[in-house]
């Protein structure tokens, strides 16, 4: 096997996770699929290109060449066992969720527990991301829309798997961003306690909740634009949650793109509103009501992110982002 050029000298980060792929267990397994399952013929050579790395588990391309030509799939390495990932990938794919669907997942192909591997369909097309960056006004409104109505109609149809989140447990977590927001000094101690004060006074009450499907990490970059057919990948973070969290990833994901790639915070506004807009009409309901607690908790973990990930830190964003969540509130 060959392993692709890894960006930003992550090397390091990734070879764990590309030595499993070039065990011989996983090299026998996949020419079974090649052969028995999918058809392919047996792997002439095996290409291997890393997409995106977390700690716990990083993301390849696979491009297989056999003797009726070269196939993709998308493979993820995980830290540990995630059968139950793979699982619920079926589960939502065959609840209206597939190939033929307008609205669909990428299909599960097979999970491999013995080296904690999964497969999955490689999307064809480009991302909601390289058209709201690089579209013509039209083109960059059409797929806000569409990534408005594939969450609208995710969040009505997909099953609900899995415990719900109740944030409220989860602010001893927000606290520490706080608290590490705050270490860089003024004007972020000021800004950054206030805004943690307002969200736990804002912070969704128990049984005020109307709980869906919620994707953990739905933004542009996960959603792509193949034909007439929207796929959304990544769904590592499925769970069941309020839906005003997936909505306001987006929104902040959009600002953010629009402050880092065009130099203005405000720049994909008009995406912004269609997204909303598309969202609202081909849903069941109006604006989830805890849509700006979340939109708020989401400016806070990006200036947390940009102050304390980010080498060298950019306070400049982070200010930007935390005068966003006081608005949102």
């Amino acid at each position: 096997m060959m392993l692709g050029p890894v960006r930003g000298g992550k090397r390091a980060t990734v070879s764990p996770f590309a030595a499993v792929l070039d065990q011989g267990e996983f090299r026998s397994e996949l020419g079974r699929l090649c052969v028995s399952e999918w058809h392919w013929g047996a792997p002439q050579a095996v290409r291997i290109q890393p997409l995106k790395w977390h700690r716990e588990r990083c993301t390849c391309e696979i491009t297989v060449k056999t003797e009726t030509g070269c196939h993709g799939v998308i493979g993820k390495v995980y830290e540990v066992d995630q059968a139950g990932v793979f699982r619920t990938r079926e589960t939502v794919w065959q609840a209206g969720f597939g190939p033929e669907a307008e609205f669909s997942i990428p299909q599960p192909l097979a999970y491999l527990p013995s080296v904690r591997v999964l497969l999955e369909e490689k999307v064809q097309g480009p991302s909601a991301k390289e058209t709201l960056l690089s579209g013509i006004p039209h083109e960059r409104r059409a797929a806000a829309e569409r990534c408005g109505q594939w969450l609208a109609r995710f969040h009505t149809a997909a099953p609900r798997l899995g415990n719900a989140v109740d944030i409220r447990r989860e602010f001893s977590r927000f606290r520490q961003w706080t608290d590490q927001v705050t270490s860089f000094g003024q004007p972020f101690s000021d800004k950054g306690a206030r805004l943690f004060r307002e969200l736990e006074a804002a912070a969704p009450a128990p049984g005020t909740v109307e709980y869906c499907a919620g994707h953990g990490s739905y933004i542009p970059e996960h959603v792509f634009l193949s034909g007439p057919r929207t796929t959304v990948i990544d769904l590592d973070e499925y769970d069941v949650a309020d839906p005003g969290r997936d909505v306001a990833w987006f929104v902040v994901s959009l600002q953010r793109l629009a402050l880092v790639h065009l130099g203005s915070f405000h720049a994909l506004d008009g995406p912004a509103q269609h997204f909303l807009e598309s969202y609202l009409s081909a849903g069941n309901g109006g604006v989830p009501p805890h849509y700006p607690f979340y939109r708020a908790l989401e400016c806070l973990h990006r200036a947390r992110r940009d102050l304390c990930k980010r080498v060298p830190p950019v306070p400049e964003w982070a200010e930007i982002m935390l005068d966003e969540g006081l608005r949102a509130l």
